[in-house]
């Protein structure tokens, strides 16, 4: 799987996750991340969305802020979620990026070539995250803040090759340039497919993660001297800074993609333990526990309290605010 603080660095260009193998617009006003919370589309710039299967819509989220240092709303629009075409404050994607949704103001963007079902499947995902009680507000509107902050979110292409070329990396590079967070990838080839995991709730998990969790409750989330961080040395059976040539027998957690670096180690533990609480792994079926038995041992909610309680005790903390159960 990617690695989601291990990044691909060319032409200045970060991207989220590409280091490591891995497992029209509506008439309605829209937040858009690109310049801040407080700029909308007009319905003056208005086109037609792009055609959908009829049973892939859901309610739109993300509201505009109408002052400039107004904490962003997280008021729903109550409308249907729609993928429209790329907003023009994303210019230097142009061409290249030509689907767009927003998810309480998080973008995600999308090659041509991207099935726009599997656009619809991550964004509600990436709802299901944030308002996990499903009431149709943020759950955590300080881990919304910090996410509108970072301007990050997700960039979708059909597979690896739809978005491994570089005039993409050079495009994000322009974007980085002018104030922009790494956009975390995810692939329409690995998302919502029959019998198997789905990754857009690891790829989607670790945007949250890096630019919304671990930025608002540092002291139990950051990727350093944090309750977490001392919960996954616990997990590798001890402080690997880098990955050891053999982890000890005792550990449970042993990923091993050497291109992943202790932050990115952080990153991949919270995504492997909070899916499990929440039952996303096992409920694949017995196959998956078996995939993954290589790199992580627990796979059932049981499994992990038995085998990790200072992790459970974290993200079951009521003041962070976590979700409690799986996004869809």
């Amino acid at each position: 799987m990617r690695a989601a603080s291990v990044g691909l660095c060319l032409s200045g260009v970060l991207l989220l996750g590409a280091c490591s193998g891995g497992e029209a617009r509506s008439s309605t006003t829209t937040v858009i991340l690109g310049q801040g919370p407080d700029v909308t589309v007009s319905p003056e710039e208005t086109v037609a969305p792009t055609a959908l299967p009829n049973d892939a819509t859901a309610s739109l989220t993300g509201a505009p802020s109408e002052e400039p240092e107004a904490a962003p709303s997280t008021q729903p629009l109550h409308e249907p979620m729609v993928v429209t075409v790329l907003p023009s404050n994303f210019g230097a994607l142009d061409g290249l990026f030509t689907q767009y949704v927003s998810v309480f103001g998080v973008p995600i963007v999308a090659t041509p070539a991207t099935d726009p079902a599997k656009i619809l499947h991550a964004a509600q995902v990436l709802r299901g995250y944030l308002d996990n009680d499903q009431d149709g507000y943020v759950d955590d509107p300080a881990v919304l803040s910090a996410l509108l902050d970072a301007r990050s979110g997700m960039m979708m292409g059909a597979s690896n090759q739809d978005v491994d070329r570089r005039e993409i990396w050079e495009a994000f590079g322009q974007l980085e340039e002018a104030g922009f967070s790494p956009f975390q990838e995810l692939y329409a080839n690995e998302t919502a497919q029959p019998d198997s995991f789905d990754f857009a709730l690891e790829e989607v998990h670790h945007l949250i993660y890096d630019r919304g969790w671990a930025v608002v409750y540092p002291e139990f989330l950051e990727i350093e001297d944090s309750a977490l961080s001392e919960a996954m040395d616990l997990a590798r059976g001890g402080h690997f800074t880098s990955v050891p040539s053999s982890y000890p027998a005792e550990a449970w957690y042993s990923y091993d993609d050497r291109t992943c670096d202790y932050g990115c180690m952080v990153t991949e533990y919270f995504y492997w333990a909070h899916t499990t609480l929440l039952g996303s792994q096992a409920a694949v079926g017995s196959e998956r526990c078996q995939e993954i038995s290589h790199e992580w041992r627990p796979c059932t909610p049981d499994d992990l309290r038995q085998m990790d309680p200072a992790v459970v005790g974290i993200l079951e903390n009521p003041l962070l605010k976590l979700p409690t159960k799986p996004p869809l």
